[in-house]
């Protein structure tokens, strides 16, 4: 946090390689959490730009009492929000754009059971609702706290908890009905 700190007084007193630091840390971050939430590459590409961008213009009304990385997932998902707005509808993803997941398994019927296990949670989180979308994205994909996704989402802490033991308990359910043995 300390370095991503001295980062943005750098950026603010005019070194713009400390910007482009910023832009390779989190590059890949943005575009993932994007992704999950509009399902489409190219369209997560531009908005990943755009969020930046955005960090760049107002870089001076970052409050240092948080955390960076939080107020970059915020201004991220205000731009899938926007994204979505515009367009009205979620993109279907297909399931060969997903981010590999790959087997490390090279046993073909274990590979095609791999197939099917991460069909199901794909089909399962699909059928969430967005804020539960966005909790599950943010706790598994980018690894984030509780509390930093209170943060983002700007909600409760025990709302989100809440909300994820929920859809926990959901697919634990959802993977009873399918017979299968895996968790969440």
């Amino acid at each position: 946090m300390d370095e991503d700190i001295k980062l943005v007084d750098e950026v603010l007193n005019g070194n713009i390689d400390s910007f482009n630091i910023i832009v390779n840390k989190y590059e890949l971050l943005i575009i993932r959490f994007v992704y999950n939430l509009v399902r489409n590459k190219e369209a997560s590409e531009d908005i990943t730009q755009e969020v930046f961008i955005t960090i760049y213009n107002k870089l001076y009304m970052y409050n240092k009492n948080y955390k960076f990385l939080n107020w970059i997932l915020q201004i991220a998902r205000n731009k899938c929000i926007d994204y979505i707005r515009k367009y009205k509808r979620m993109y279907e993803s297909n399931i060969d754009d997903e981010i590999n997941i790959r087997s490390k398994v090279g046993i073909p019927e274990e590979s095609a059971e791999f197939q099917e296990t991460k069909n199901n949670v794909l089909r399962f989180i699909k059928e969430l609702e967005e804020v539960d979308r966005q909790i599950i994205t943010l706790k598994y994909s980018l690894e984030v706290t509780f509390k930093d996704i209170s943060d983002v989402l700007e909600v409760n802490e025990s709302t989100v908890k809440r909300r994820y033991y929920r859809v926990r308990d959901k697919f634990k359910e959802f993977v009873q009905r399918k017979g299968e043995r895996y968790k969440i």
